[in-house]
């Protein structure tokens, strides 16, 4: 009897940050391009729109050419631990990667009246694991990838102030969140100091993009409301890699309504059609509606502000036939928040994140229900991104072992997660003392339960006879996927004469496993680290988000 399998997949989709067609936010449209050095800058990920009273003079004269580079260099190492039912462990060698991004940016500002063009060129370089990535089989497997040029923007248009604005090329996908459409750009914002996260070249799309601000040369309250329509065709994200002969056309519609300059929410649809490896390959077309909403309220280093977004899709697929579903309905949904306080005169931040990611324990129900956060959407540092990255990625290997299962089933690749976070439910409460002007340090405990079993498809339905067992062959025991204690310092140098900044930072975490994850720790938890050397834009003066 052939093996039955399922796997919870995510479909990452572009979606592009609203901009003001004003040339102060016609720059920050143009500059939100993922380059870090993740998803997205001396731009935002998710730029702000500023009020209609805070285009000023020199506002209105802004332009010209702008150039934004960073680069980042990380050493990094985790104990070795678990990864199948067969024994494997992962490797406890060093591993070394690096990114580097350069973007370029042209604004003709108010030289022809209230017409403006606008051009962005940019790519990543030297970017992934160069040396000590594994050497086990696997798909997806955390540091097994490296790509030496990967351009990431190469896209022009046109805006007529206040009322429209049009660009086509290629492009970079950030939403609100980043749950599904990421750019990975935290790098070159200098205003983004997220924890924990370590981003890479986010997703990538050839797109024809039409903005409208239908109030915006009235006095009425509607002013910032922002409308976008777009045709994509991806060049990669998580579920689509043109390379390899996939081709996802996807149409967006996005609503985004900015009260001013820092508190915004918004609402967009996408229709993806993809096919697989080739246009006779398997199929996903899919319907995607994601909320989004930021309420900042801080000022002068102080204040709250309140993040989140959920999303929905829903769907059908071929993608991994039975005999009893050949093709699988696709229902999957995901919601996150965070919560941040800053007590500016203490120096003091605190944070709490938590998310809620379906999951997809039953195998023959003829739905695909497990949702993937988009991989630069990242919770802790070991986790997700490390063990059930190594854990899912050994999958398919295990499931294709002709000793045991006789011949393998198709589409085992996508049962990897690729260290996405998925089938969980997450708390992540941190906090962070500003020691000083350029040095901070920080820690949080990483919470998460599985909604679902968690279970490995091969050792379910070929070894246990549909007896749950999770990745490595053993019985889950609850739903605790465990807790992951992390800490970190980052210091910030920024001397007068030099062109950019130099952030050294560094993050420890120590993962106790769960009964979900049973056999992962052994006698001994979890432990890993990594050092990153950056240079990276200076702070403006704008205030940092």
């Amino acid at each position: 009897m052939p093996l039955s399998h399922r796997w919870p997949f995510l479909l990452l989709l572009g979606a592009w940050p609203l901009g003001f067609a004003t040339p102060a936010g016609a720059d920050e449209l143009a500059a939100s391009s993922p380059v870090p050095a993740l998803a997205a800058s001396a731009t935002p990920s998710a730029p702000e729109v500023p009020p209609p009273e805070a285009v000023t003079a020199a506002d209105e004269a802004h332009g010209g050419l702008k150039l934004t580079g960073a680069a980042r260099a990380t050493a990094s190492q985790t104990s070795s631990y678990g990864v199948d039912p067969n024994g494997a462990r992962s490797s406890s060698a060093m591993q070394g990667s690096s990114r580097a991004t350069l973007q370029a940016t042209l604004d003709t500002g108010r030289r022809f009246g209230d017409w403006s063009l606008q051009a962005a060129l940019a790519a990543d370089a030297l970017s992934g694991t160069f040396a000590g990535a594994p050497t086990l089989e696997g798909d997806k497997l955390p540091g097994s990838r490296w790509d030496p040029v990967l351009a990431t923007q190469a896209w022009a248009g046109v805006s007529l102030r206040d009322l429209a604005s049009f660009r086509a090329g290629l492009m970079t996908s950030h939403w609100g969140m980043g749950l599904v459409a990421n750019d990975g750009g935290h790098t070159l914002d200098e205003r983004r100091d997220d924890w924990f996260v370590l981003p890479t070249t986010g997703d990538r799309v050839a797109r024809a993009l039409l903005m409208v601000q239908p109030f915006g040369r009235t006095e009425s309250q509607l002013r910032g409301l922002f409308l976008a329509f777009s045709v994509d065709q991806v060049i990669e994200d998580s579920t689509a890699v043109s390379a390899q002969g996939d081709s996802a056309l996807q149409q967006v519609v996005a609503a985004r309504w900015h009260l001013d300059r820092q508190r915004w929410a918004g609402l967009y649809y996408v229709h993806r059609d993809q096919t697989y490896h080739d246009r006779n390959g398997p199929f996903l077309r899919v319907h995607v509606i994601d909320g989004a909403f930021d309420l900042d309220w801080r000022k002068g280093g102080s204040g709250l502000r309140l993040q989140g977004e959920g999303a929905v899709i829903l769907g059908r697929t071929d993608l991994a036939p039975t005999p009893e579903h050949p093709e699988h309905d696709v229902r999957q949904s995901a919601a996150v928040a965070r919560a941040r306080w800053d007590l500016g005169e203490l120096g003091l931040r605190f944070e709490l994140d938590g998310g809620w990611f379906s999951g997809d324990s039953n195998l023959d129900d003829g739905a695909l229900t497990g949702f993937k956060a988009n991989p630069n959407y990242q919770q802790g540092i070991l986790m997700f991104s490390q063990v059930l990255g190594w854990q899912s990625g050994r999958a398919r290997v295990t499931a294709s072992n002709p000793q045991t299962s006789g011949y393998p089933s198709a589409d085992l690749d996508r049962l990897a997660t690729g260290g996405q976070v998925t089938s969980a439910i997450t708390a992540f409460p941190k906090v962070g003392w500003k020691a000083t002007s350029f040095l901070e340090v920080y820690g949080g405990a990483l919470l998460a339960w599985s909604p679902t079993q968690m279970i490995d498809p091969f050792t379910t339905h070929a070894v246990a006879g549909g007896s749950p067992r999770n990745y490595l062959g053993n019985v889950p025991d609850g739903s605790n996927l465990g807790t992951e204690f992390d800490l970190g310092a980052v210091a910030t140098l920024t001397p007068a004469a030099w062109p950019m900044a130099l952030t050294v930072r560094g993050e420890y975490a120590v993962l106790l496993a769960g009964g979900a994850m049973a056999g992962t720790s052994g006698d001994s938890p979890v432990q890993g680290g990594r050092l990153s050397l950056a240079l990276v834009p200076k702070p403006s003066t704008k205030e940092r988000r």
